[in-house]
C-alpha cells in the first residue's frame, strides 16, 4: 500500500491542476491547433500525472524530525545482485522486494516513452536520453537532500535507477510504436462553429468564475487573519465567499461590456459581434442572461434556478443557429470565429 501513495497522491493533485490550467491549455489549443482533440487532451493529462507521479516517488515520504542519512549505491549492477540476494529470494520471485523495486523504477518511466512519440512523434533515441536526462535530475535531488532544503539526503542514490529509468523510458516508446501515427495530424479547423466548441467556452467560463471566487475568497480570510488579526475561529466564511462572488461578477461583466465577449469565448477563439444599439445596454442584456445570470443565481443560492438556467442554456445552443444560445439570443448579438 505505501507503494501506492504517492501514486494517489499524484492522481488528486493532478486532477485538481487539470481544472486549474483547463482554460489557458484550451487557450493555447485553439491557437496552435485550432482545437482540441480528446487524444491529444488526454496524453496532456497523462504529462501532468506523470510528472506529479515522478516528483511524489521522488520526495516522498518526507522525514520528520530527526533521521538517518543515507548514502549511495555506485555499482549500477546492485540491483541484479539484490534480485538474486537468497533473503530476498526467501519468499518467491513475485514477493521478492528487489523485483517490485526494479519493475517500479521501469513502470515509472515506461509512460515517458510512450508519450514522447505519441505527442511529440520522437523516437526510441529521444525518449531513452530524455529518460536517461529526467532519472538523473531525480537522482541528483535525492543525494542532494532536495537540493538543499534537508540537512541530508533521505532517499537512496542508485545508480541502478539510472538503468531501469532509462530502459523503461526505452521500453515504453518500443511498445507505443504500433501505435504512432505514421505523418502529422492536419490542423483542425478554427472557422467551424460546432456545438462542442461552444460547450468548452461555456465550461471555461464557468472555470473562470470559479477560480476567480476561490482566489478571491482566499485572500480575504488571510487579510482577516493576518492584517486585522481575526482569530481561526472567529473567520466568516459568508464574507470570503461574497467578496469572491462578486468580484467575480465584476470582472467577468466588466469584461463582456468592453468586448462583447466572455473570456471563455475568447479563449476557444469566438467573438460577440453586436447586433443592435447601445452597444452597453444589449450587452448587458448579453451578460446577465449569460455568465452573469449563472452568478447571480449561485450568489443567491437558488440551486434549482442555476440548474434550470444551465439547461435552457444548453439546449439553446444546441438548437439555435450556429449554436448562438441564449445570452446571444436575447441580446441580438451573434458569434464569430477569430
Amino acid at each position: 500500500m505505501d507503494r501506492l501513495i504517492p501514486a494517489l497522491i499524484a492522481l488528486g493533485v493532478g486532477a485538481v491542476l487539470a481544472v486549474v490550467l483547463l482554460v489557458p491549455f484550451v487557450a493555447v489549443s485553439y491557437r496552435r491547433r485550432g482545437g482540441l482533440t480528446a487524444g491529444r487532451s488526454l496524453a496532456w493529462l497523462a504529462v501532468l500525472v506523470w510528472i506529479l507521479g515522478v516528483q511524489a516517488y521522488t520526495l516522498l515520504p518526507i522525514p520528520q524530525g530527526d533521521y538517518r542519512c543515507v548514502g549511495a549505491v555506485w555499482n549500477p549492477l546492485q540491483a541484479i545482485a539484490d534480485v538474486t540476494d537468497p533473503v530476498n529470494m526467501a519468499n518467491g520471485i513475485l514477493r521478492n522486494p528487489a523485483v517490485q523495486q526494479l519493475a517500479l523504477n521501469v513502470l515509472l518511466f515506461a509512460p515517458w516513452g510512450v508519450l514522447v512519440r505519441l505527442l511529440w512523434n520522437r523516437g526510441f533515441i529521444v525518449a531513452t536520453a530524455t529518460g536517461f536526462g529526467i532519472s538523473v535530475l531525480v537522482e541528483l535531488t535525492q543525494v542532494t537532500g532536495v537540493w538543499g532544503a534537508f540537512p541530508c539526503a533521505y532517499r537512496l542514490f542508485d545508480t541502478s535507477d539510472l538503468l531501469t529509468n532509462t530502459a523503461g523510458a526505452l521500453l515504453g516508446s518500443l511498445l507505443a510504436l504500433p501505435f504512432a501515427r505514421r505523418r502529422a495530424s492536419a490542423p483542425l479547423d478554427p472557422s467551424r462553429m460546432t456545438l462542442g466548441r461552444r460547450l468548452i467556452g461555456m465550461l471555461c467560463d464557468v472555470l473562470v468564475v470559479l477560480g476567480i471566487t476561490v482566489a478571491v475568497g482566499i485572500t480575504t480570510n488571510v487579510v482577516q487573519l493576518y492584517l486585522f488579526g481575526v482569530d481561526r475561529t472567529q473567520l466568516d466564511a459568508s464574507v470570503a465567499d461574497a467578496a469572491g462572488a462578486i468580484t467575480a461578477i465584476l470582472l467577468t461583466g466588466g469584461y463582456v461590456l468592453a468586448t462583447g465577449s466572455t473570456i471563455g469565448e475568447r479563449a476557444v477563439r469566438l467573438r460577440g459581434v453586436d447586433g443592435q444599439r447601445p452597444v452597453v445596454a444589449w450587452r448587458l442584456v448579453r451578460f446577465i442572461t449569460g455568465i452573469g445570470g449563472y452568478q447571480l443565481l449561485l450568489l443567491l443560492d437558488q440551486q434549482t434556478g442555476v440548474l434550470v438556467f444551465t439547461i435552457v442554456t444548453v439546449i439553446l445552443a444546441w438548437r439555435s443557429e450556429q449554436h448562438r444560445g441564449l445570452a446571444h439570443l436575447a441580446s441580438g448579438m451573434r458569434l464569430e470565429t477569430t
